[in-house]
């Protein structure tokens, strides 16, 4: 098992991006690779998020490990470890801030995750004292530490209690970038991503635009099924496979596949975003979609 590291603020390896923080965690145990990188993307959410959520937090993640960025997120479940899952499937870099000390694992069920992104090149963040346990508070403080760690945050799936809106509300205080993944307004478990949204911030409604503004190419999987999306049938749940068949090279609105598919808007555009993040489908004009180049019917 890699050791762990104990860092102060005066130890060369402490993380830059924490240093510019006018009061730095005074210490940090760590266990894993470097601290640094040229592009941190924090992806967050709600513990308990639904399926095209988590099916999306994942895939975003490895769309942005295979660019060569980082993906940051805080270890807990739903959206957070389908981020860090994600981001390990591609062999990337993904690097999981704790509410903890190093002494407990919470939840306890990520005991393998969590040694999974210490081996490396990924790293286990605790910015607690070995012994501290879990407590309301020290997932707040946890939050201000994942987003100073990152350029940018993007919140999948926010509920009206989600701890994903303190992390917006981090985000906003430490200026940084902060996108959240619109959702339908009947959808449940969403209200605090609705919320966002009407506070202004920005929604993640075309992946390539968000990775341009990230300045990250998005780069496919070689050999993967975005390459061949209708073979296998193993990397497209049901609703995909039925959204994809309802496209075609020339636009279509969304409602329509909707209907073609025999699907709820919301899981259509869920479906619709996610199968744009491997570049089968291009949303080509806003709100219309065809099949890309690549994969003309």
């Amino acid at each position: 098992m890699t050791p762990l590291r104990h860092l102060s603020p005066f130890d060369a390896s402490y993380p830059s991006r924490l240093r510019s923080l006018a009061r730095p965690p005074a210490s940090l145990t760590v266990r894993g690779g470097s601290l640094e990188a040229a592009r941190t993307v924090a992806i967050v959410g709600s513990r308990r998020a639904s399926g095209s959520a988590i099916d999306f937090a994942r895939r975003l993640a490895g769309v942005l490990v295979r660019s060569g960025a980082v993906v940051v997120s805080g270890g807990a479940l739903g959206i957070d470890a389908a981020a860090h899952r994600g981001a390990l499937e591609e062999g990337g870099r993904t690097w999981a801030i704790a509410g903890t000390g190093c002494e407990h694992c919470f939840p306890p069920a990520h005991a393998s995750l969590f040694e999974a992104i210490g081996a490396g090149p990924g790293v286990m963040v605790w910015p607690f004292a070995p012994s501290s346990a879990a407590r309301p508070g020290g997932f707040i403080l946890r939050n201000r530490v994942l987003v100073a760690l990152s350029d940018a945050v993007v919140v999948a799936q926010a509920g009206s209690r989600s701890g994903a809106l303190r992390a917006a509300e981090c985000a906003r205080g430490l200026k940084k970038a902060l996108w959240v993944v619109p959702a339908s307004p009947w959808s449940a478990g969403f209200e605090g991503s609705r919320l966002l949204l009407e506070q202004g911030v920005r929604p993640l409604a075309d992946v390539r635009t968000f990775m341009k503004t990230l300045a990250l190419e998005t780069k496919l999987r070689s050999g993967s099924a975005a390459a061949e999306p209708t073979r296998g049938g193993t990397t497209l749940d049901p609703i995909q496979s039925a959204v994809l068949c309802a496209t075609s090279s020339v636009p279509i609105h969304l409602d329509e596949i909707a209907e073609k598919a025999h699907v709820p808007v919301q899981a259509a555009a869920a479906a619709l975003l996610t199968l744009a993040l491997e570049a089968v489908v291009v949303e080509d004009p806003p709100g219309s979609f065809r099949r890309s180049d690549h994969h003309k019917a």
